[in-house]
Parts: structure tokens; sequence; C-alpha cells
């Protein structure tokens, strides 16, 4: 799983999406990983293993560059930030409120389920199904207007 950032040029063509996985379990994450490349979904994957880390990423993709294009993978359960923490975060700092979030997690509680849409999620899916969400993902994130992130979103 890599870190480093896309190099994101003003081209809409050159511009590969950013996937932000939040996940804290390393078989997820591999398995995740793996999902990608077998749905062919051409993009810069970044890892964080809980919500802090993701928020600090984020912040580092939108002070590097106003013209990118992020898609976050949250997982709820993790320890430290935990993902329903992360998505109050993200919606009260205006530069990120716009990320669009896909919860993709093994919590099938209503409870989950509610105060993740009440928080604009995009989508929630169950992780037993990984190549169904990065197939969608793919046609989304090959479609999709990103939202402009950062200071300049106004």
């Amino acid at each position: 799983m890599t870190s480093s950032l896309a190099d994101h040029s003003n081209s809409c063509e050159a511009k590969r999406p950013t996937f932000l996985l939040i996940e804290d379990d390393a078989v997820d994450v591999e398995a995740f990983r793996r999902a990608v490349k077998r749905n062919q979904v051409d993009c810069e994957l970044v890892h964080a293993s809980d919500g802090g880390e993701a928020l600090q990423k984020l912040r580092s993709l939108v002070d590097e560059s106003d013209d990118v294009g992020v898609l976050a993978f949250l997982d709820l359960n993790m320890p430290g930030l935990n993902g329903h923490e992360f998505l109050t975060e993200v919606r009260r700092d205006d530069s990120l409120k716009r990320l669009a979030v896909f919860v993709v997690t093994t919590s099938r509680h209503q409870r989950d389920i509610a105060l993740a849409y009440d928080k604009n999620v995009a989508g929630y899916f169950e992780k037993d199904d990984l190549n169904s969400v990065l197939e969608m993902a793919r046609q989304f994130a090959g479609r999709l207007v990103f939202p402009t992130l950062g200071s300049k979103s106004e």
C-alpha cells in the first residue's frame, strides 16, 4: 500500500482520482488493494489506519493542490478516531466538508447506517463484497465531477 500522493495536473484527462482507504485491519487493507487491481481501478491508493491519520493526509492533499479528486473509503470500527468521529470532523471542516465518503464496514446496525447517512455519506457497503464496491467506485470515479476541496471551494 503506497502512501505517496499523486501528481495532480491541471488536465482532466491526466488526473487520476485518489482513493483514501481508512482501515485499521491489515488483512482488509490487503483485500482492498487486491480488489483495486482485480477491478482495474486507475487510482492513487493512499492508506490511513485511523481517522486522525486520514485527516492529516487529507489536509496535506488539500494543501498540495486545490484541484484534487478524492474518494474516501471508511471503516467505522477503528481505534483512535473512529469512522463516525472522522465523519463529524470532516463535515465540520470547511476545507473538507464536500469530501465524497463511502462507508465500507462489517456493521449492519441500523444506528450505524443512520448515523453515517446523517453525515452525508455517498454510500454504505459491507466489506464482504469488495469486488462490487470497487466496480461501483471505478465507474463512479470515471464519471464523477469531483467537488473542490480546500479554501478555494467557495
